[in-house]
């Protein structure tokens, strides 16, 4: 696992700004309200796709700064990450679940290879929450969630945790919906398997540890 970040301050605005609405000549001017009655509002009020939409832009440029330094091990990082998450926490609740969760996750990394690991649990915690809700079974992102908890709760010595989420993972790439094609998926099941093996190793477990690694050799 990686992490870290510097303060960044984004200002989403939610429609064009001006300080006088400017008409053509020859336009009609809006009747003024009468006493007591609310001024006529001049913008149609944005939808929630629209939000997502002006937000999505922000967090997509963010993301690639938090993982670019995520890569190079940059305590950096940490604060890209956090407003990523803190961006993507912005968007309506059951809109664009998939970048809330990755962003949940990075940040979840970072603050673990930064040893802030309890306030990385919190947000693998947050980031597993959100996976019925955004992913289908078999999708890679419902196995890398559990995963990293994982890692996690095995950092923490908290080995029946981690066993727990490492088989959560195996189960989602056991589904048949789980695109047995797809290199990464595949680098990452076998991954999964081995590191789940190790752990039970560990715990004198050697027969289940061997049924895991031969299923990692297929």
């Amino acid at each position: 696992m990686r992490v870290c970040i510097c303060c960044l301050t984004l200002l989403i605005i939610a429609g064009p700004q001006s300080s006088i609405c400017q008409q053509t000549a020859g336009e009609p001017t809006a009747p003024a309200a009468k006493p007591g009655e609310p001024a006529a509002s001049t913008t149609e009020p944005l939808s929630d796709e629209d939000k997502a939409n002006l937000l999505s832009d922000q967090v997509g440029k963010l993301m690639v700064k938090c993982v670019n330094l995520l890569t190079a091990q940059d305590p950096l990082s940490l604060d890209y990450c956090k407003q990523q998450r803190d961006l993507a926490d912005q968007y309506p609740p059951h809109l664009r679940l998939v970048d809330k969760m990755m962003a949940h996750d990075e940040y979840g990394i970072a603050l673990a290879a930064f040893d802030h690991k309890t306030e990385a649990l919190e947000e693998f915690d947050r980031e597993i929450a959100l996976v019925p809700k955004a992913v289908k079974p078999g999708a890679t992102e419902w196995s890398t969630a559990y995963w990293h908890r994982a890692m996690l709760y095995s950092q923490l010595g908290q080995p029946d945790k981690a066993d727990h989420d490492y088989r959560a993972a195996e189960d989602n790439f056991r589904k048949p919906a789980f695109a047995t094609g797809d290199a990464s998926a595949e680098k990452k099941r076998r991954a999964i398997l081995r590191q789940h093996a190790a752990l039970l190793q560990k715990q004198g477990k050697t027969d289940a540890a061997h049924r895991l690694l031969e299923e990692a050799a297929k």
